[in-house]
């Protein structure tokens, strides 16, 4: 499975397709909140539901995978499927909320097993490259899921949910053909669960679980609440979709350049500075004046945020011993949906107090602190580095 470009490229394809149905379904989920006339706390705390619902289920997802893994996968999509399709006919927000909480968990289910099996797929030597290969199919799929979502939504907004639930099933039927078989035995070579294993993984890896943090933080807020800001700022339905399609076109164009960049220069740097660039850019795109220099800054964004994902999985996969990598993925994407579950509800809070640009400086702050959480350890490690080298001499 090391070698097979086979596996890889079932994973892109699959969570490609999961990936459009979830470009699709956000956006439009918090245009249809926002006409029922819910309040953007409450459309902030209806997409936080999604991500808890990934973060509780995330945990029991390793143990699953040692017996279910491709049933995972594939019941996850399935499940992501209905809910997306099932979305406009609920009535009420208390439906909807349970309709986000299910999709959650069904998203838990279906993503670590396949980000596992990129990692133990991957080869040491390209483990960004893969990951960038992984990560720009699924930005792919959520772009496109957006760039088609926002227009058809004012046509037909039941028939918009509708199609995302069904390309989302689509790419079910594509796990589960393509499956690499023996697949699951990455899972269940795993050590049992234990206080030290749990040690080692978080000590050898907290500015990956802190990007993965920020990462969840702003792609959870900024999908909330940008598409409302930007009409908010004037522009059409159409004119949102293309400053949209600017931004995922940033992650997809910009994915393969900085994994490649990432395995030769050092994960840890060209993380990094992602990080750095993301802040320029999140103030950027709250004063840019015009058109033209919006698109350039949305452009950077996507493609500084959309890099932290996985250039932080593949970190991680660096860190942590090949035994213990679906937990170490479970406590990754819990990380993620941590900071995608504090985003919605704490931008919604933000802009309910000081306005819709306020949005774009509560990412700064966040992506400021795990910038430090970066800097701090890489001292400890150059430190210890050269303590074993002095014994070593």
């Amino acid at each position: 499975m090391r070698t097979s470009r086979h596996t890889l490229w079932v994973l892109c394809l699959a969570s490609g397709g999961w990936a459009f149905g979830f470009g699709l379904g956000a956006p439009l989920a918090s245009l249809w909140l926002r006409d029922a006339g819910c309040s953007a706390h409450a459309i902030g705390g209806n997409t936080s539901l999604y991500y808890l619902g990934v973060a509780l289920a995330a945990f029991a997802v390793p143990c699953l995978m040692r017996r279910f893994c491709r049933l995972c996968v594939v019941g996850g999509i399935v499940t992501d499927a209905i809910v997306t399709a099932l979305f406009p006919w609920a009535d009420g927000l208390a439906a909807w909320s349970v309709l986000r909480l299910l999709g959650g968990m069904a998203t838990a289910l279906s993503i670590i097993p396949m980000e596992t099996l990129v990692n133990h797929n991957a080869s040491p030597e390209r483990r960004a490259q893969d990951f960038g290969c992984y990560a720009c199919s699924v930005a792919l799929g959520v772009a496109l899921g957006s760039l088609v979502g926002l227009p058809l939504y004012p046509l037909a907004p039941r028939w918009a949910f509708a199609l995302g639930g069904l390309v989302t099933w689509a790419s079910a039927l594509v796990a589960w053909m393509g499956w690499p078989h023996g697949a699951d035995v990455a899972s269940r070579d795993e050590a049992p669960p234990g206080p030290s294993a749990a040690r080692r993984v978080s000590n050898g890896a907290v500015f990956s679980y802190g990007t993965a943090w920020t990462q969840g933080f702003l792609e959870g807020g900024l999908i909330t609440f940008l598409s409302i800001y930007l009409l908010g700022r004037g522009y059409t339905e159409g004119g949102v979709s293309f400053l949209v399609g600017g931004l995922f076109a940033g992650v997809i164009l910009c994915q393969a350049p900085l994994a490649w960049l990432a395995d030769r220069l050092g994960r840890w740097r060209v993380l990094l500075g992602c990080h750095i660039l993301l802040m320029i850019a999140l103030l950027s795109v709250r004063s840019c004046p015009g058109t033209p220099l919006l698109v350039v800054a949305l452009f950077v964004l996507g493609a500084c945020c959309g890099a932290l994902y996985p250039l932080g999985l593949a970190l991680l996969g660096e860190r942590v011993p090949p035994a213990e990598l679906a937990r170490a993925n479970a406590y990754y994407l819990a990380s993620n949906c941590a900071g995608s579950l504090c985003g919605p509800a704490l931008m919604g809070w933000v802009i309910d107090w000081f306005g819709q640009p306020s949005q774009f400086l509560a990412g700064t702050l966040a992506v400021a602190v795990v910038v430090g959480l970066g800097i701090t350890p890489s001292r400890g490690q150059l430190a210890a580095q050269e303590v074993s080298l002095r014994k070593a001499a």
